[in-house]
């Protein structure tokens, strides 16, 4: 307990941690299971000389992830990928290029999730087969092996499953134009299972695309009937080093702990500029859903909001607004320090950092990233900027629906300033659409995916698909 103490106190801040978002009993049992295969699969095992010759030892196979882009980017594509291992029975290993051990506890209790220190990970990812290229080629060999037949027969699955590439990786990005999104297709499966050393490189929310592939499907819902799959993986894997959480929990108990109610507003700066109309969307979205109470228009002395840096005594709401631009939470803290309120609420409107500008790899900026990340977390609503995987990956962490906001920066005064979305997580933000699955029958291919499986939804006031909540 002492060497990773959020995994053990999260759920004492946490307002979504009843009884019912208890992990399932059978997701448990599957990572007790995984912990073992894992320390199996890794300690006293010379992994370097074997993944060089392509080799496994018997009942081992592996996922190497890597990290790519922002970290809400990273750290939704890692619970993709260890769950991607789950469904899979492979052993995930993380790059140690990637840094970001320096910020999450080792969440395996009997060895570690690092690749070695000589492991070559970047020479043998970039050697690897490519997922679109090895399908491709395998298509043909089908083609030609079976007049003209785009299908293996069963009897001969097992010849393909075995001449599978040693090495395949998978690179699962918005702007490449093949997107190995034949990845969501049964047969590719099937086919990986062959392959001892599987590169995993994405920036996407790649979960809702699993739930196509009917084995994964039925795993899934048997082992998440809630569909709450990103909450309970990112709750046990994602858990910060004691050094930030002491600086989570210590600003959590200085301007949050005991405040009836707590409100978590994320604000995405695209450009790093402050826009005007944005605070005005964010004030008006507040009052709209009845998050804050309405300000009076005759501006006093009431001073309630905290401009300073000391809490104001009985608060009764607190805001945590989460932004690279301080001037979000400057602005609504200003306007409930110089109005009244209906209700005469005491409300109270904080911040964590305001780092001006994205620093993707600066060890100080990401990790006051997590650091926020992990108190939106913690709050009893949300309210998320769309497109954004920072927020969004705290409202899957949190297990709540958020809000979103809505023609975000328009300034559209007619219309909702933000809605309630439908899915609990995150969006997978460029999806497969109109993708054939070349190995398939046609009733296997993606045509529209807000129709393919009941789990997965396009989302409401957000680019992508994602998982509804059963």
């Amino acid at each position: 307990m002492s060497s990773c103490q959020s995994q053990f106190q999260q759920h004492c801040f946490r307002k979504n941690a009843g009884p019912e978002t208890l992990p399932p009993p059978k997701f448990l049992a599957l990572l007790r299971d995984y912990e073992l295969r894992h320390a199996r699969c890794t300690n006293d095992l010379k992994l370097t000389e074997m993944a060089l010759a392509g080799d496994v030892q018997d009942g081992c196979k592996y996922l190497v992830w890597k990290e790519m882009d922002g970290m809400g980017n990273q750290l939704l594509s890692l619970v993709c990928a260890f769950l991607y291992s789950l469904l899979t029975n492979r052993t995930m290993l993380i790059s140690r290029e990637s840094k970001i051990e320096r910020y999450l506890c080792n969440p395996f209790p009997y060895s570690s999730w690092l690749l070695p220190d000589d492991f070559p990970e970047q020479k043998l990812r970039s050697s690897a087969l490519r997922v679109h290229t090895y399908l491709r080629s395998t298509l043909d060999i089908v083609k030609s092996k079976f007049a003209g037949n785009n299908t293996i027969p069963p009897s001969n699955m097992s010849s393909f499953i075995a001449d599978a590439p040693k090495w395949l990786h998978a690179l699962i990005v918005c702007c490449d134009e093949r997107r190995d999104h034949q990845f969501f297709c049964p047969t590719s499966q099937k086919l990986f299972s062959g392959t001892n050393w599987f590169f995993y490189l994405s920036h996407e929310y790649t979960l809702p695309g699993l739930y196509f592939i009917p084995d994964f499907r039925d795993k899934l819902n048997d082992w998440f009937p809630h569909r709450d799959g990103f909450m309970h993986t990112s709750r046990y894997l994602l858990n910060p080093h004691n050094y930030l959480w002491k600086q989570i929990s210590d600003f959590y108990q200085q301007h949050l702990d005991a405040v009836p109610r707590q409100i978590g507003i994320q604000v995405r700066s695209w450009r790093g500029d402050y826009k005007p109309s944005i605070s005005r969307q964010v004030s008006r979205c507040a009052v709209e859903q009845k998050l804050l109470p309405k300000t009076l228009a005759e501006a006093g002395n009431s001073m309630q909001g905290n401009m300073q840096n000391e809490r104001p005594r009985h608060v009764e709401v607190s805001v945590l607004v989460a932004s690279l631009r301080g001037e979000y939470r400057d602005e609504l803290a200003r306007e409930y320090a110089t109005h009244t309120n209906v209700g005469d609420l005491s409300v109270d409107v904080v911040a964590a950092s305001t780092e001006l500008w994205q620093r993707t790899g600066d060890a100080q900026h990401d990790e006051k990233a997590i650091i926020d990340i992990w108190l939106l977390s913690f709050m009893h609503d949300l309210v998320t900027t769309p497109f954004s995987t920072f927020g969004s990956t705290a409202s899957g962490m949190a297990g709540i629906v958020p809000l979103l906001f809505n023609h975000y920066g328009e300034d559209k005064v007619n219309e909702p300033a933000c809605a309630r979305t439908n899915a609990g997580g995150p969006c997978f933000i460029v999806y497969p659409r109109d993708q054939p699955c070349d190995l398939d029958p046609p009733s296997c291919s993606i045509g529209d995916p807000d129709k393919k499986v009941p789990e997965v939804r396009f989302c409401a006031f957000n680019p992508g698909l994602g998982i509804v909540t059963a």
